[in-house]
């Protein structure tokens, strides 16, 4: 009898934990509203040849330390620095002082109310001068930045080939205007992004023509689609495959010209932004590492989609419960609990701070790489170099500063072979 009432006690909830198991799984109409099906990434390179472990960026100087959170972007015009960051604003660097130079989104009491705010990623000098920024929750934005005039290019509320433009967030402008950009999802906000990556992939690359002021879609289904970059002649376009840890390659011109294929693959981290030195080099930052010998987040879960259903179920649930909650009147903890349960940032804090840019040539070979494996530079978005090649600017989503390092330093070796990551 003793033993029989803890054995039954046991019995009754593993029963309990199959059956709300099965409810959240198979149950209908339960958000998210995506499909799932399986998948698997290509095993990581390794970290040795040109991939060596290094410290290559520990040498970087921070600018505006602790006055900004996420500069995810870059743009450079002669001696100033342009980004968005975190509150919406794009924002202007220029002899050790920041100014506000424009916002798309509304005035929010903190990060947490994003999608009021705006949140600024992407951006670019067009040939005309003016500043494109792609606004995650906004859209597209023409930006004058000596006037402050902006115009709206896009709206996420625009239809596009049958859908909504969900999350733009990068760009890259042609010598005749026209904007290639990554829509990184048509089915949740970039709030929501873990949907993305759990999900159906629903990412686009598109282009907008300055002439018709339309945007056509010239990719789809990709797995988070993030940064862009023109080749040199601009007879290829590439954007980043965050959720598969791989860059994807449209063609523009030529025999190929309206096909696709895999630029590079097996990354050892998840590609964020490309930006190119104009030279025939293209830097590649990947925001979080990924490693060899040890099994990632998508690794683990690609090939087991009822798995990755249930925790976005689950997931979903707790954020109806808190939805309900703030019906009643709005709490501050719970509408950052809202904020937080679904967004990449909380992701990213499991993630080592492990620094990573890739410099490869325009066929997608690795040249070298440059790192800070100790982790005193991580989750970089952007790799920025100035028109001189002298600087190079560092970007993220997530740091309180931004990253200036000489390209002198990241030339040469500072090998660390006795380090083991993973």
């Amino acid at each position: 009898m003793g033993i029989w009432r803890p054995v039954s006690f046991l019995g009754r909830t593993l029963i309990d934990i199959v059956v709300v198991t099965a409810v959240i799984l198979f149950i209908p109409g339960l958000p998210p509203y995506v499909s799932f099906e399986p998948f698997s990434l290509t095993p990581a390179l390794p970290f040795t040849g040109k991939l060596a472990l290094n410290n290559k960026l520990s040498h970087a100087k921070p600018l505006l330390k602790d006055s900004i959170l996420g500069p995810e972007s870059i743009a450079i015009r002669g001696d100033e620095l342009y980004t968005g960051i975190i509150g919406g604003n794009v924002v202007r660097y220029k002899n050790g002082k920041m100014d506000v130079v424009t916002k798309f989104g509304k005035d929010c009491e903190g990060q947490w109310e994003e999608t009021k705010c705006g949140r600024p990623l992407g951006m670019r000098f067009g040939p005309n001068g003016r500043l494109v920024v792609a606004d995650a929750y906004y859209g597209l934005f023409s930006v004058d930045v000596d006037t402050g005039k902006v115009e709206m290019l896009v709206s996420t509320n625009d239809t596009i080939d049958g859908k909504q433009p969900r999350n733009p967030n990068d760009l890259d402008i042609g010598k005749d205007g026209t904007i290639y950009w990554s829509d990184s999802s048509t089915n949740v906000v970039l709030q929501d992004a873990t949907i993305e990556f759990f999900g159906e992939p629903s990412g686009r690359l598109l282009k907008y023509d300055p002439r018709t002021k339309s945007s056509t879609v010239l990719m789809r289904e990709i797995h988070f689609a993030n940064g862009v970059q023109l080749s040199q002649n601009e007879d290829f376009v590439l954007v980043s495959e965050t959720a598969k840890s791989r860059v994807l390659r449209y063609y523009l011109t030529g025999t190929k010209k309206g096909s696709q294929d895999i630029f590079i693959d097996g990354l050892p981290g998840s590609p964020d932004n490309i930006r190119s030195n104009g030279k025939g080099r293209i830097y590649l930052s990947l925001v979080a590492p990924r490693y060899s010998n040890k099994l990632g987040i998508m690794d683990k879960l690609g090939p087991y989609p009822l798995v990755r259903k249930f925790l976005l179920r689950l997931m979903c649930l707790v954020k109806a419960i808190l939805s309900g909650i703030q019906a009643v009147g709005s709490i501050e903890y719970v509408d950052k609990a809202q904020y937080w349960l679904g967004h990449l940032e909380l992701a990213a804090s499991l993630f080592p701070r492990h620094g990573l840019v890739l410099e490869l040539d325009e066929a997608g070979a690795i040249i070298s790489s440059f790192q800070s494996a100790e982790g005193k530079v991580g989750s970089i978005s952007e790799f920025s170099i100035d028109d001189e090649g002298k600087y190079a600017y560092l970007g993220s989503p997530y740091n309180k500063c931004i990253w200036k390092v000489n390209m002198l330093s990241v030339k040469t070796s500072q090998k660390i072979p006795e380090l083991t990551l993973g």
